[in-house]
């Protein structure tokens, strides 16, 4: 994993590591899946979270740096 990142805490996409990690992975891992998901008819998703997203705000407009 640390050979993706950049020497500021971001991912190689310009994203912040940690966003990276707790959103951006699992939606990586769930459309990776989808396939062999969509082949079984008991086949699950369950996306678990906190309450902790109350407290953040994420602007979509805002462009990660270069």
């Amino acid at each position: 994993m640390t050979q993706s990142l950049v020497k500021d805490g971001r991912t190689e996409d310009g994203f912040g590591v940690q966003f990276g990690v707790n959103h951006l992975g699992h939606f990586l891992l769930t459309n990776l899946l989808l396939d062999k998901l969509k082949q079984s008819p008991s086949a699950r998703i369950i996306t678990v979270s906190s309450m902790a997203h109350r407290w953040g705000h994420v602007d979509f407009q805002v462009r990660p740096r270069p």
